[in-house]
């Protein structure tokens, strides 16, 4: 494969081509059987779009054209302007810098009013490389504050690199929020699709060393890819309607979706009855919510022993045994020196050593936003809006954040509702994971954080690569949750949640989503991870 160069194509053609080249790009580097911690990530992404979105603003005040080399986003000065993809910077020159992700491949991005990288630097998809700023362009280009984006690649990979629409090729590396994957409505929160089914199953009552035991048995399975059939390459995808056509008898008697059921029918069918469309029951939300019922024994193809046997574990090893023997039922179970096992305790060892830090606490009793749940980045979701322009009264709160505040923080005064200390704080108390964090203050809440033996502080960190879902930014005026990328209501990407002190001019606001910065106008944030307890 690597000596073998594409064919010619032309810009339609290197269009449709995109995605795979970056794939193709990406295959040489470090890309490990389990994906990254990292939010910006592509590579261990099986969802999203070839390249991420470089500023949080998707609004488009021009776009492409042969007269117009790229996108321009409407953006307020000062505004993140971000990787769009790994690689290097080739270039940092005037207005303009330049990233290489293959030799076939660069982004450009023009109008800075400050540069956070230079010439040779490696990026990670999601780092911020600069401030967006303004400038003029001729026409069909826009004038004032914006940012200009361009895409171009070579179809061959040998002559000159060409100009490409970059707008079917940008666009959101995480699923999009859903109500079928958790039971109060929060969307699913990781860097992948394995992060997200451990979070999911840890946010559900099940110990961490549980929900590694089953996410490393998927990963054995399916590589936690909801289209992907039996005896197929990862990435493939192959509709529901293929291996279960409706108003037919199955005629596909192999395995299919995250556990790989079989026949598919055996979840497809009753979920089709149920009213779900083929478009649900392909995605991981609505599957990991048919597992999670199947394993308390409800449902039509229940699997109640199975889940009684998981959760009778305390190991990892013995949960990754317990969903494999019990669930998966392969051939030659029986044997407990079946090379299967050692299999999938490797892989939930490795699940766990990978995302079993980013959450905290222990096992949970209740999901989402229950108290106790264990997890930070589920809490923070579920006391918080999915999208900007809430403000900063107790009434602009969510109903949960409204009855949660007073019982787990109790501050009074003024706006506590918009107090992003209180909100940290709040998340930290309901979730179980730090009963005494400081109530109050960003002041006090960083000397806690930095004191505290609780508590892994980073105080130079300085891209989204170095960080995991459940960090906790703070500094001496502002303090906010990392809960990696998600895609908000509003349509637009986001990493972060966070309140913003209330105001007489009424500029602050109840938690919602945000963007993460290492350095603001109070300086360089504390990055506190709490430790893996136990």
């Amino acid at each position: 494969m690597e000596g073998k160069a594409l064919p010619a194509l032309g810009v339609i053609g290197l269009v449709l081509v995109l995605p795979l080249l970056i794939v193709l790009a990406m295959l040489g580097g470090a890309m490990g059987a389990l994906g990254s911690d990292s939010c910006g990530d592509a590579g261990s992404e099986t969802q999203g779009a070839a390249f991420g979105w470089p500023t949080s603003s998707h609004d488009q005040a021009a776009d492409w054209s042969d007269q117009h080399k790229g996108v321009d986003y409407n953006v307020a000065k000062d505004s993140p302007v971000l990787a769009a993809e790994d690689g290097e910077v080739t270039a940092v020159d005037g207005d303009w810098i330049t990233i290489q992700h293959d030799k076939r491949i660069e982004t450009r991005y023009k109008f800075f009013s400050s540069k956070a990288v230079k010439k040779g630097q490696k990026v990670k998809r999601g780092d911020e490389i600069g401030k967006s700023g303004s400038g003029t362009e001729d026409e069909p280009g826009v004038s004032g504050e914006h940012l200009h984006f361009e895409l171009w690649a070579s179809p061959d990979g040998k002559g000159a690199l060409q100009s490409v629409d970059p707008q079917e090729q940008v666009g959101d590396n995480a699923a999009p929020a859903s109500t079928g994957g958790c039971s109060c409505g929060g969307p699913l929160s990781g860097s992948n699709n394995q992060q997200k089914a451990f979070n999911y199953f840890v946010s559900n009552g099940y110990s961490k060393e549980q929900a590694a035991g089953i996410v490393g048995n998927m990963i054995d399975e399916s590589s936690v890819e909801p289209m992907r059939m039996q005896n197929t390459l990862p990435g493939t995808k192959t509709p529901a309607a293929d291996v279960d056509k409706p108003g037919t008898a199955n005629d596909y008697g192999g395995g299919w979706g995250i556990v790989q059921w079989t026949p598919p029918s055996k979840m497809i069918t009753p979920s089709r009855s149920s009213g779900a469309k083929d478009e649900q029951i392909e995605t991981l939300e609505f599957q990991l919510e048919f597992l999670k019922v199947q394993l308390t024994g409800k449902g039509p193809a229940a699997e109640g022993q199975a889940g009684t046997m998981l959760r009778a574990t305390k190991s990892v090893e013995d949960a990754a045994v317990a969903f494999a023997r019990y669930y998966e039922r392969f051939g030659g179970n029986e044997d407990p020196n079946h090379p299967r096992y050692a299999k999938s305790k490797a892989s939930a060892k490795e699940v766990l050593a990978n995302f079993g830090n980013a959450a905290g606490g222990g096992g949970a009793s209740g999901g989402c936003a229950g108290a106790g749940n264990g997890s930070i980045v589920e809490t923070a979701f579920g006391l918080a809006w999915r999208d900007r322009g809430h403000g900063q009264e107790e009434a602009d709160a969510t109903e949960a954040y409204q009855k949660a505040m007073p019982q787990f923080n109790g501050s009074t005064g003024t706006w506590p509702f918009s107090d992003c200390g209180v909100y940290v704080a709040t998340v930290m108390v309901m979730s179980g994971v730090d009963k005494t964090y400081v109530k109050r203050g960003t002041g006090g809440q960083r000397d806690y954080v930095q004191g505290s033996s609780k508590y892994q502080v980073f105080e130079n960190l300085n891209n989204v690569s170095q960080l995991q879902p459940g960090d906790i930014f703070v500094n001496d005026g502002h303090t906010y949750i990392y809960v990696g990328t998600f895609k908000g209501t509003d349509g637009m990407t986001w990493n972060a949640l966070s309140a913003s002190l209330g105001s007489s001019a009424g500029n602050g606001r109840v938690p919602q989503p945000s963007i993460v910065q290492f350095v603001d106008g109070h300086g360089q944030y504390t990055v506190a991870r709490i430790k893996k307890q136990g």
